[in-house]
């Protein structure tokens, strides 16, 4: 955990260029570092009843899936948004895709985390030896699936290739069924998509030939990211773009085009675009180390779904800012790295 150490300290430190910037992400960011530190410094992460966590996951996913299968699921999760009965204020949150499928908030009651624990869920089956129990593979799909939330998805595609690819495929009678099942599964999921637009829009989102994917849907974040970066390569400080307290103004082009002047829009902080925030605020040095932090935890086990999950990662982080998810972020981390770990030390007695 060398460079993971190097890169707390870093930023504890870089947050002093700004203090009152640095101080609003430090729950964010820099606290989850710092517990993940504590607790694996001291073996805390072998504690963990991964078991039991995987149970866990399987009733809560059950749950969540039951519940957002009720006609009035969008109803209710509108009025617990908008009346601040979760949050403890009003709180204005997207919740459906092209304003009729609603989006499956689950049990944290946001549909990125959901969709990423998903992905934790996939980790407890491979790293125990259950990757055959289909129907919970079925259950963490579908419900990732009814997050629409693309990040995480695409980091879920990238494990389900990991895990189940073989290294060398043998045709067998078992390998045709799946193989024609897949086919069929496809094939009906694309004609479902091609007969509804709000589905066809959003599928259209991942093509990065697109004019309007996922990423170029942040790219105003990502230039202004960017353009702070050239005038300053050194760093501009720890929430100098992140933080509400900083002085931002980001233009990012007009909306309700059926007016006879359009509104322009505005974004007062950068979120959803992790990497060129990242450059801009901890400059080359912090970013490199925040790299290096990055692959330490994600790829200590050296095998192919760490890779796969890393590349996911990577990717996701260009649009998205999951390392600024506070609680969640140290217990994904966490959870992810005490797997890998239980794992090299089974394969170490092994040997």
């Amino acid at each position: 955990m060398k460079w993971t150490i190097l890169y707390v300290i870093f930023m504890m430190l870089f947050g002093l260029l700004h203090i009152s910037y640095a101080i609003t992400e430090f729950v964010k960011e820099t606290l989850p570092l710092l517990l993940f530190l504590l607790v694996v410094l001291t073996n805390g992460e072998n504690k963990i009843n991964y078991l039991y966590l995987l149970r866990f996951f399987r009733y809560t996913f059950v749950g969540c899936l039951i519940i957002y299968l009720s006609p009035y699921f969008y109803n209710q999760i509108h009025y617990l948004f908008s009346n601040g009965v979760i949050f403890k204020e009003s709180s204005y949150v997207v919740v459906r895709v092209g304003r009729s499928i609603p989006r499956n908030t689950g049990f944290v009651f946001d549909f990125r985390i959901m969709a990423q624990l998903a992905c934790l869920y996939l980790l407890l089956l491979y790293y125990f030896n259950k990757t055959k129990n289909y129907w919970d593979v079925a259950l963490l799909v579908t419900v990732a699936i009814t997050t629409f939330s693309r990040g995480p998805l695409i980091i879920l595609v990238f494990l389900l290739i990991a895990v189940y690819l073989p290294k060398k495929i043998r045709i067998t009678k078992r390998v045709l069924v799946i193989g024609f099942s897949s086919f069929v599964f496809i094939i009906i999921g694309v004609v479902y998509v091609m007969n509804n637009d709000n589905l066809q829009k959003f599928v259209s989102t991942f093509n990065p030939f697109q004019d309007k994917n996922a990423f170029s849907q942040r790219g105003a974040l990502i230039d202004y990211s960017l353009n702070k970066f050239y005038e300053n390569p050194l760093g501009n400080g720890i929430g100098a773009l992140s933080s509400p307290n900083a002085d931002n103004v980001i233009y990012a082009g007009i909306t309700n085009l059926h007016k006879e002047i359009p509104d322009k829009i505005y974004y007062y902080r950068v979120t959803d675009a992790y990497i060129g925030m990242s450059l801009a605020e901890k400059g080359i040095f912090g970013f490199i180390l925040f790299a290096l932090s990055f692959v330490e935890i994600f790829y200590s086990n050296r095998n192919r779904v760490s890779l796969f999950f890393l590349i996911g990662l990577i990717l996701n982080l260009i649009g998205t800012d999951i390392p600024k998810q506070g609680f969640y972020y140290f217990a994904i981390i966490l959870i992810y790295y005490g797997l890998s770990q239980l794992y090299s030390t089974q394969v170490s007695v092994k040997k």
